[in-house]
């Protein structure tokens, strides 16, 4: 953290505070599609990403599909889809 020597009307000092880097979203997803061989559930991305909301979630997957990074396949229940990274 640095505080700059600049003179401002206020004569208050401004503090620049570096942000530490945060990983996005959709990174997040692939790393853990990634590491799963069998491909993992909506439900199953979301219990390992409990503090993300499911709706946020949820639109990152539609992203992911629409560029044509997510391999789809139902299971064998026909109820649920599966997801793969290509």
């Amino acid at each position: 953290m640095a505080i700059s020597k600049v003179q401002r009307r206020n004569r208050l000092e401004v503090k620049h505070i570096e942000q530490e880097y945060v990983i996005p979203t959709r990174d997040k997803i692939i790393k853990l599609l990634t590491d799963s061989k069998d491909g993992l559930t909506f439900g199953e991305i979301y219990e390992k990403m409990p503090n993300m909301s499911p709706r946020n979630i949820r639109e990152h997957i539609q992203k992911l599909k629409n560029t044509k990074r997510l391999r789809l396949e139902t299971c064998r229940c026909h109820a649920s889809t599966v997801y793969y990274v290509k």
